[in-house]
């Protein structure tokens, strides 16, 4: 029998265990041979876990070649109860090869992770509660005191859901189990929404006073040590092969037998520890000599011990990895497999495009590309030259897989560089290091920018304190950040984040808007100048009518030639038409159709028809020669629609007449000539 799990595509056939009647062997009592049961296996296809272990690991099988806690069954939680051990590790057996999903298609190896991760919360319940099996819940009292456990916990409603969805996975298999456990399936979305309040929690977008403090950290650290990145090599590869020196000379007088003390027992210290001692008094070089002959660089003057080393080297690290991320968007399971030929450009259209390439694993594993940043050609080439010789040694120890990565560390100059899983650590150190503390502008732009996070910021975020930065950050602040300052719109998000929906490229730049809105400011200096240019604007158009032989039309326009022989003092010189504007006793409002010096005491009759605006009752429309023509428009217009009309009613024909006879008035005025309209059919009479 194979496994249920989805397994990697490229997985070989000596990784698959055997399926063992574990279930047997348990009613047999025969401890020994089930605590033997092969659970997994290496790389190499050797056995790795087995049923008695405590923890069990999966990382051959996981999707992304990496050692980390989304690969490993972790049992420890519960080693205090037998019974309940034996239950739980039964459970993750019957997943693994019975059933572990209602759908026909096999989940990965995180997923059942992530679900024991869950059902951690019932069984430690059900230990602190001296309960020996999850069948307890049968017990109506007992189901109740789960609840009240929980939420006395305040879990969210997602947490919630998969702590009921664990315990439901687990009737699926009570058959097998041979487990008395009757009590009725629960809904898990249902009864989490009884149990609590708190609604899922949105990932953060960065504060932009913050993002920008640690992205340019990031760039400057990537710039600096960019054109010393063979240096960088140079240094790791001394100081290394200092080390397996020493350790080739302690090896060797092992062997022989003239060391014999390190086999003896020394309070206090471990073999392991007491040999990399003598390991480094073996060594030709200390540390610090090594270093010195860098020191005269102006990059490398501070490092003067391996501890300072290993601190620069990983911020180094970090700050390639913020680079890549933050002007990519990638999911950490896309940028935790970048490659060191991951990066390149293309030209299209005459424009450079720098891109990354990965895997993506949301929506089937394939290949695919990502638009970035051109400091990202810099991230990768340092850190590909940085680990080119860490590559080579897991190459050379059988670790193919794991040498294709850019991402490496070695924890200890005895074990093997590893691939790197921790960045949230990683990147809160980056944080405390180099960024400044969180201000109240800082929270208040938080909670606007993550109207579905408020719960969240109040949690994690803590005035004074250093941003809590986190991998999906970079995805969710580059979304808002781009339709905030207008550089993409949610289309373009879309495809770069490889996603379904529009609606999740929405989702993820929830907040830019009202950030946009608030980014707004009134520049007191351009709008005095605005309003300045509209008055002298007003001025001018009153002095070029009284000061003109033009013709006007409309009411006021009419009394304005009347005044040109003998102005008013209103009128008299420019100054003091200004000066009149300013003060407001004398206003210009424009349309298409005629200007109005009224104000707000004009009638607004021509709201409802603009040829009450040629013969104003409150005498103040006029009309000036380009506003004639636009009359004479209308004139052409509105004949051409009431002759081709077979059918009128009064209304229509009243309100399209009087604009004809108003443009005949007006075109009347300004001499153009003009057929006069006579109205061809008759109007027909409603009842």
């Amino acid at each position: 029998m194979t496994p249920l799990i989805a397994l990697p595509k490229d997985t070989p056939q000596k990784l698959l265990t055997e399926f063992v009647d574990v279930i047997q062997l348990r009613n047999k009592h025969d401890w020994r041979t089930l605590n033997q049961v092969v659970i997994s296996k290496d790389f190499m296809g050797k056995d790795k876990s087995y049923f008695g272990d405590q923890v069990w690991d999966m990382s051959a099988y996981a999707a992304r070649i990496q050692i980390n806690k989304k690969s490993k069954f972790d049992f420890g939680f519960i080693e205090n109860s037998e019974e309940l051990t034996l239950e739980l590790k039964l459970i993750v057996y019957g997943w693994i090869y019975q059933k572990n999903s209602t759908r026909s298609s096999h989940i990965k190896i995180q997923t059942l992770v992530n679900r024991l991760a869950a059902l951690k919360k019932v069984y430690t319940f059900l230990l602190q509660n001296n309960h020996k099996s999850i069948s307890a819940l049968n017990d109506k009292r007992t189901s109740q005191s789960l609840d009240s456990y929980l939420i006395n916990k305040k879990l969210a409603q997602r947490t919630l859901e998969h702590v009921y969805a664990g315990i439901n996975s687990i009737f699926r298999l009570q058959s097998w189990l041979q487990l008395d456990l009757t009590v009725s399936t629960l809904k898990p979305y249902e009864h989490a929404l009884k149990l609590s309040t708190k609604t899922p929690q949105q990932t953060l977008s960065i504060p932009e006073r913050i993002a920008d403090e640690l992205y340019a950290k990031a760039i400057e650290l990537v710039e600096v040590y960019y054109p010393h990145r063979h240096t960088l090599g140079d240094i790791e590869n001394d100081l290394q092969d200092n080390y397996l020196r020493g350790k080739a000379i302690v090896d060797f007088k092992i062997k022989n037998g003239s060391w014999k003390f390190l086999n003896a027992p020394k309070s206090g210290y471990p073999i392991a520890h007491r040999k990399a001692q003598e390991v480094n008094k073996a060594a030709p070089q200390k540390c610090s000599s090594i270093l010195s002959k860098y020191t005269s660089k102006t990059p490398f003057q501070s490092i003067k011990t391996a501890t300072s080393w290993k601190k620069l080297y990983g911020r180094i690290t970090t700050a390639c990895y913020i680079c890549c991320g933050a002007f990519s968007g990638m999911r950490d399971s896309e940028l935790s497999v970048l490659k060191p030929n991951s990066y390149f450009c293309d030209e299209i259209g005459g424009h450079t495009f720098h891109l990354l390439q990965s895997r993506t694993f949301k929506l089937g594993e394939k290949n695919t590309t990502w638009v970035t940043a051109p400091i990202t050609e810099k991230a990768v080439e340092l850190m590909k030259e940085f680990t080119k010789n860490w590559r080579k040694e897991l190459l050379e120890a059988n670790y193919e897989k794991e040498s294709n990565y850019l991402w490496l560390n070695r924890t200890a100059r005895s074990k093997l560089p590893v691939v790197i899983t921790k960045w949230p650590d990683r990147l809160q150190l980056f944080s405390d290091t180099y960024g400044s503390t969180i201000t109240k502008e800082d929270l208040v732009e938080a909670f606007r920018s993550n109207p579905n996070a408020h719960d969240k910021i109040k949690e994690i975020c803590t005035l004074g304190k250093n941003w809590p930065l986190k991998t999906h950050q970079f995805r969710r602040s580059l979304a808002l950040f781009t339709t905030r300052h207008r550089i993409g719109n949610s289309c373009a998000l879309k495809q770069q984040y490889k996603q379904t929906y529009l609606q999740m490229a929405d989702w993820y730049s929830v907040g830019s808007i009202s950030n946009r809105l608030h980014d707004l400011r009134i520049d007191s200096d351009f709008q005095h100048l605005l309003e300045k240019t509209q008055l002298e604007e007003t001025a001018n158009k009153f002095f070029d009518m009284i000061n003109s032989d033009t013709p006007l039309s409309g009411t006021h326009g009419k009394a304005i030639m009347q005044m040109r022989e003998d102005l008013p003092y209103i009128y008299s010189s420019w100054d003091v038409i200004y000066d009149a504007v300013k003060k407001g006793t004398l206003t210009l409002h424009g349309t298409m159709h005629s200007y109005c010096k009224n104000g707000y005491d004009c009638d607004m009759d021509g709201v409802i028809n603009p040829a009450f605006c040629v013969d104003c009752k409150s005498g103040g429309s006029i009309i000036d020669e380009a506003q004639a023509k636009n009359w004479q428009q209308k004139h052409t217009r509105l004949s051409s629609y009431l002759k081709t009309q077979i059918d009128l009613s009064p209304s229509v024909y009243a309100h399209c007449i009087t604009q004809i006879r108003a443009a005949e008035s007006v075109m009347s005025d300004f001499n153009i000539s003009y057929e006069q309209y006579k109205h061809p059919i008759e109007v027909t009479q409603y009842d």
